[in-house]
């Protein structure tokens, strides 16, 4: 989520993720349920050294329930509080493009302590293939 340089902050920002986020994916519901099934969605986008990202592929590709045939936009937003004091939302959207889905993700400081050094933010985009 933010280009931090310390790679010991940035162990103990994973850790803290461990524990604080939580993932929250939003797809619409519609008519053709019957023909979603799990693909494994594949990340393709830029990772920037020391960056750390509020992620659904914080773990690698994943299974996720698609319709390859009437693809929705897809939503995931996580949130966490960071070693920074500050609490953080990621949020990735995937809009259908042909045979993949383009990816950007975006972060916001939802809200800080007194005293916190908030980290910058790392916007990306990139696509997602479904195999």
């Amino acid at each position: 989520m933010h280009a931090i340089e310390i790679p010991f902050l940035k162990m103990t920002l994973l850790a803290a993720l461990g524990f604080a986020t939580y993932a929250v994916p939003m797809k619409r519901a519609h008519h053709h349920d019957h023909h979603v099934q799990n693909h494994l969605l594949v990340l393709h986008a830029p990772v920037l050294d020391h960056a750390l990202y509020l992620t659904a592929w914080s773990n690698g590709s994943f299974e996720y329930p698609v319709d390859v045939d009437d693809k929705q936009p897809i939503h995931f937003a996580l949130r966490a509080h960071i070693t920074d004091g500050c609490e953080w939302l990621g949020e990735e959207t995937l809009t259908p493009d042909g045979d993949r889905f383009a990816y950007t993700y975006s972060e916001t400081i939802l809200s800080c302590e007194p005293d916190a050094n908030p980290a910058i933010k790392t916007p990306r985009t990139g696509y997602v293939t479904i195999e």
